[in-house]
This record gives C-alpha cells, structure tokens and sequence, in this order.
C-alpha cells in the first residue's frame, strides 16, 4: 500500500479577487488583477516585442506559450486566494 498524503480542498464563499476589483476569472487575473502587475509586466513585455497588449488568450497560449507558462509558474496562488478563504 503506497503512502497517500492528505488532499485539503478549500471552498471560496465568495467569487470576488483578492484586489477587490473584480470577480476572480481567466480575464481577470490574465489582464486586470492589480495585485499580479509584477508578474503581468514581465509577461506583457515579451508579448510587445512581437505584438500588441492586450492579446486574446488564444495567441497567448499558443504564439507566446512560453511566455504565458512562464506567468501562470510565477503567480503565488496565496496572493489571489488569501482573502476569498477569510470571507
């Protein structure tokens, strides 16, 4: 028998972001989230080299895949979360 280590689900109560400026969606972390501009600047830099910002998410995962992985591995999923699990 392996070893299994616990799985600790959370339910958010509420659908609101942790910056209190939006419900927390795709778009909203992706393009609006003021509490993730450090990691979207990095991300919006690599995609101006070669394009506009905004950009639909369909070109970000496929032309800029690399760059978006790259954003999505950098956000600390506390920062986005801490709030909606006090609420």
């Amino acid at each position: 028998m392996r070893n299994r280590l616990p799985i600790h689900v959370q339910t958010i109560q509420s659908p609101m972001c942790s910056c209190d400026e939006g419900e927390q969606s795709v778009d909203h972390i992706l393009y609006e989230c003021k509490l993730l501009e450090h990691e979207r600047d990095r991300l919006k830099a690599a995609v101006i080299l070669s394009g506009n910002w905004p950009v639909s998410k369909d070109k970000l995962s496929k032309k800029f895949y690399k760059n978006f992985k790259e954003f999505a591995n950098s956000i600390l999923l506390d920062k986005v979360q801490c709030v909606n699990m006090t609420r």
